[in-house]
C-alpha cells in the first residue's frame, strides 16, 4: 500500500483499553493522535484542535455517537470532517444508521492493526482529495472574481470616458450659451431702443424664415460664399463684417437672400439686425448641440442599466436583440474608428426565458474578444435568428483567427490566444458555462481563413433545474 502522508487522528472511546490500543496503533502509523473519553469531550476537542479525522464510538453514556454525528453535521466547521465509527461486527443496524448520519467507514472491533491502517489511509486520503478540490474550487472562484472586477474596470473606465465626451460637450455648450445670451440681449436692447425697431425685428424673422440650399458645402464653396457676402455687405455699411460674414456664410445664406430684405435700412440698423440673425442662430444651435449631448448620456446610462438588468428578477424574458445592442454600447470606446459593426436581426426574433445579465457577460466576453481580434478597419457581423424552439446568435469576425490546435479547448479554463497579460483564459470557459448549464444552450466556434464564427443557441424555454453558479461572472477570454 503506498504510503499516506501522516495526519491528525482523533481517538473517542470510553473504554480506556479500546482507546489506548487505536491510539497506540495509529501513532506506530505515524499519525499524531488525541483522545476523548466521551461525546462532550469529542466536540471540545474538535472546537479548539484541527483534527484531520475522527474515529467515533457510537455507543458512549451521556453523549453518545449518535449525537455527535448530529452535532457535527450541524456545525458548518466540522461538517466535511470523516467519521470513521467503531463498532462491533455484529452491531449492522447501528453501523448503517451512522452511516446514514454522516459517517464514512466502520472499524470494527476487535481493532486489528492492518485493519486499522487500511481505514484511516483510505479516509485520510479521500479528505485530502476533497480538500484539495475545495482549494482548488476556492482559488478557481478568487481568479473569476478578480477577472470579474477587472472586466468592470476596463467597462467602467470605457463607460467614464463615453460619458466625459458628451458632457464636456454640454458643459463647454452651456457655457458659450451664456456668452450668447448675454450678447443676444445686448443687441436686443439696442434695437428696441431705436425707431426703426420694429421694422429691424420684422427683418430678421424675415431672414430667420429663409431656407438655405441643402448639401455640404466644401471649404472652397464656402470660403467663396464670404467672399460674396464680403462685398454685398460692405457695399451696404454693415460693421463688423469679420464676425458675420463666416456665421451667415456657415448659415447658407447668399448676398441675394440679404439685399431685398436689407434695403431701406441704415448701415447701423441693418449691422444690428445682421447681429441679432447670428445671435439666435448661435442660441438654436447651441441648444441643439446641448440636447443632443445630453440624449447621449442618457443613451449610454439607458443601455448600462438594461445591461445590467437591474430592478429586475433572476430570469424573466429576455430580448437578446436589445442586450447585444447594449453590449456593443458598452464595448464601443474600446473600437477603432474604422471598425465596422453589421448588425442582422430576424425582425421576429421570440423572446426567450433566461437571466439577461448572464447573457450579457457571454455577448460582452465574445464581442470583445472578437474587437481584439480584427484589425483597425476590420468588421464584426452580429446575427440573431430564430427557429426550431430556440434563438441563435452569430458572432463573427474577419480578425486574426485561432490556431488550429487551439480551436478544440478554447472553451476550457485558463486557455488563451491573447498575449501574457492580457487575458486568463477564463470568459470563454465562464461563457460555456452560462449557456450550457445556466440556460440548457449550446455554444461552438468556426473557424476559415478571414472569418471566427462563435454560435450560441439558446432554448425559449429554461431547462427544469438550470445551474445558475456562474450568475456573476464577467471576464474577458
Amino acid at each position: 500500500m503506498s504510503a499516506v502522508e501522516a495526519g491528525y487522528v482523533l481517538v473517542v472511546d470510553d473504554d480506556h483499553l479500546t482507546r489506548s490500543i487505536i491510539a497506540r496503533g495509529a501513532t506506530e502509523l505515524g499519525h499524531r493522535v488525541v483522545t476523548a473519553v466521551d461525546g462532550r469531550d469529542a466536540l471540545d476537542v474538535m472546537g479548539r484542535e484541527q483534527v484531520d479525522i475522527v474515529l467515533l464510538d457510537l455507543l458512549m453514556p451521556e453523549m453518545d455517537g449518535f449525537q455527535v454525528l448530529e452535532a457535527m453535521r450541524s456545525d458548518p466547521d466540522l461538517g466535511d470532517l470523516p467519521v470513521l465509527v467503531i463498532s462491533g461486527v455484529d452491531d449492522t443496524q447501528s453501523v448503517v444508521r451512522a452511516i446514514q448520519a454522516g459517517a464514512i467507514d466502520v472499524l470494527p472491533k476487535p481493532i486489528e492493526r492492518t485493519m486499522l491502517e487500511v481505514r484511516l489511509n483510505t479516509a485520510l486520503r479521500h479528505h485530502r482529495l476533497r480538500r484539495l478540490e475545495h482549494d482548488y474550487l476556492a482559488q478557481e472562484l478568487t481568479l473569476r472574481q478578480q477577472e470579474k472586477l477587472a472586466t468592470l474596470g476596463r467597462l467602467s473606465a470605457g463607460l467614464a470616458h463615453e460619458l466625459n465626451n458628451p458632457a464636456a460637450a454640454a458643459l463647454r455648450t452651456a457655457r458659450q450659451l451664456e456668452q450668447r445670451l448675454d450678447h443676444a440681449h445686448e443687441v436686443l436692447v439696442e434695437l428696441s431702443g431705436r425707431p426703426e425697431g420694429q421694422m429691424a425685428f420684422e427683418v430678421e424673422q424675415s431672414l430667420a424664415a429663409i431656407q438655405p440650399s441643402e448639401g455640404t458645402q466644401s471649404a472652397v464653396e464656402l470660403a467663396d460664399r464670404e467672399d460674396r457676402l464680403e462685398d454685398a455687405l460692405a457695399a451696404l455699411g454693415v460693421d463688423g463684417l469679420w464676425e458675420l460674414v463666416p456665421a451667415l456664410a456657415e448659415m447658407g445664406l447668399e448676398p441675394h437672400d440679404l439685399r431685398p430684405h436689407l434695403d431701406g435700412l441704415d448701415a447701423t440698423t441693418a449691422t444690428d439686425v445682421l447681429r441679432w440673425r447670428v445671435a439666435r442662430a448661435a442660441i438654436r444651435r447651441g441648444l441643439t448641440q446641448l440636447i443632443g449631448s445630453i440624449e447621449r448620456m442618457s443613451g449610454i446610462v439607458g443601455a448600462l442599466r438594461s445591461y445590467s438588468y437591474m430592478d429586475r428578477g433572476e430570469r424573466q424574458a429576455v430580448d437578446v436583440r436589445t442586450g447585444l445592442d447594449d453590449t456593443v454600447t458598452m464595448l464601443s470606446h474600446k473600437m477603432a474608428d474604422g471598425v465596422t459593426i453589421e448588425r442582422h436581426y430576424d425582425p421576429d426574433l421570440p423572446l426567450l426565458q433566461g437571466m439577461g445579465g448572464q447573457l450579457n457577460q457571454v455577448w460582452t466576453n465574445l464581442l470583445d474578444n472578437a474587437i481584439d481580434a480584427v484589425a483597425p478597419d476590420g468588421t464584426i457581423v452580429i446575427r440573431a435568428t430564430g427557429g426550431d424552439g430556440e434563438v441563435v446568435v452569430e458572432i463573427e469576425d474577419d480578425g486574426c483567427g485561432i490556431p488550429d490546435e487551439m480551436v478544440g479547448q478554447v472553451f476550457d479554463p485558463f486557455v488563451t490566444t491573447k498575449a501574457p497579460g492580457q487575458g486568463t483564459g477564463l470568459g470563454l470557459n465562464i461563457s460555456h458555462q452560462i449557456v450550457t448549464e445556466g440556460h440548457g444552450g449550446r455554444i461552438a466556434v468556426s473557424c476559415s481563413p478571414g472569418s471566427t464564427v462563435f454560435t450560441v443557441g439558446l432554448p425559449l424555454s429554461p431547462p427544469a433545474n438550470p445551474d445558475t453558479s456562474p450568475a456573476d461572472e464577467t471576464d474577458g477570454g
